[in-house]
């Protein structure tokens, strides 16, 4: 289909236009590469992880002992999408453009749109990445956090310490609903009780119980696994030392990565599950770290419903690589790395063609939570 520039010009261009930028939380939580070599779809950013130890008893001896054998594991961190988005002008409608201002002034902002685009994939994949990487969830599934307090922060918090996350950098992200409702708090809006106005006055919000908290367009709502019992429960027959691997037995489920599920007599504790299922047996990486807390034994299984994922994690929980794809040279090809605020590095393509010219920007991203115990999910 050809542009229709024609209801454009002459005046299109009187004015630079403001573009858009929704809420960015997720990436601008998490760890993050945004170095600008190129990368290509399938490339792999590995990252150690060190097993747990366990502790013996120390004994004097004349000479010191050699220490205990230790495997480490490592976390692929995957260049899982590349996307792109892209334009063209033909050389009429170049003149077209230049003769009621300047088509640079087009380029500019069809450019500042594009990176608006790619900037809410990614934000989205991240979020989802995560998401299907939590260890643990708390709240209620259709209802709104912060609706009338902050417990949700402190329960968050004492979720990631029991876990032993470094509690260095926390990072809680939610939509704008629950950021709405957070607002409405007194502790937010009162100044004798916040202890100053900033928040009221910058609408900008200040560490909860060590939570940096942010808002995201990318949190999405998860749709949960459909279970093949009218109950939509199951019976846990066994589990393993690891917590993880559970052999479901009686009535199949059904779940997907990402579902919230919990046992009878373990009313404390909801788990996310980072496998799909939907028969019974064995079941080995069910749960995601560090699994369960209490023993499951024979205990029925109820399979949650559909949620919004809103997030809480340690920065250094989750890592994101996020550069420009590597295109090789052509000399009809002019290539440009260009940032965004956000600090996102993409690759714009200035294609020349015949009789017109393409423009491509795109970016390479991939998301991978390296240290599951180290995340929740704020349900709502």
């Amino acid at each position: 289909m050809a542009n229709i520039l024609t209801a454009l010009a002459p005046i299109l261009f009187a004015a630079a236009q403001n573009v858009s930028a929704e809420p960015f939380g997720v990436v601008d939580g998490i760890t993050t590469n945004f170095d600008s070599k190129g990368v290509a779809k399938g490339d792999s950013v590995i990252v150690p992880v060190a097993p747990l130890r366990a502790a013996t008893d120390f004994v004097p001896a004349a000479y010191a002992p050699q220490g205990d054998d230790a495997t480490a594991s490592n976390v692929t961190v995957q260049i899982t999408g590349v996307k792109q988005v892209s334009w063209y002008l033909t050389g009429e409608q170049m003149r077209t453009l230049d003769n009621g201002a300047d088509s640079s002034e087009w380029a500019r902002q069809m450019v500042s749109q594009g990176m608006r685009t790619l900037r809410n994939l990614v934000e989205a994949d991240a979020a989802l990445q995560i998401k299907c990487g939590a260890g643990r969830a708390y709240g209620t599934p259709g209802t709104t956090p912060f609706a009338s307090d902050l417990t949700a922060l402190t329960n968050l918090y004492k979720i990631l310490r029991d876990n032993g996350a470094p509690m260095a950098d926390l990072q809680c992200v939610f939509n704008t609903a629950a950021g709405l409702n957070l607002r409405n708090q007194n502790i937010i809006q009162f100044a004798y009780q916040a202890g100053s106005d900033t928040e009221r006055r910058t609408g900008t919000l200040l560490r909860q119980f060590g939570f940096q908290l942010s808002e995201s367009a990318g949190i999405g709502v998860h749709t949960a696994g459909t279970s093949s019992a009218a109950t939509g429960t199951g019976v846990v027959s066994t589990s393993t030392v690891s917590g993880q691997d559970i052999t479901i037995g009686g009535t199949s489920i059904s779940t997907v990565p990402g579902d919230i599920i919990s046992f009878a007599g373990d009313a404390n504790n909801k788990y996310v599950t980072g496998a799909a299922t939907a028969a019974t047996g064995l079941k080995s990486g069910f749960l995601n770290r560090p699994g369960l807390r209490q023993a499951a034994s024979a205990a029925a299984i109820t399979v949650g419903g559909n949620y919004t994922a809103n997030l809480a994690f340690e920065r250094s929980a989750v890592v994101g690589v996020f550069r420009p794809p590597l295109v090789p040279e052509n000399p009809t090809i002019k290539q440009l790395q260009i940032s965004d605020g956000s600090g996102l590095t993409y690759l714009l393509m200035d294609v020349a063609q015949w009789g017109q010219r393409s423009w491509v920007l795109a970016l390479a991203y991939g998301t991978k939570v390296v240290q599951q115990e180290h995340v929740a999910l704020l349900l709502g």
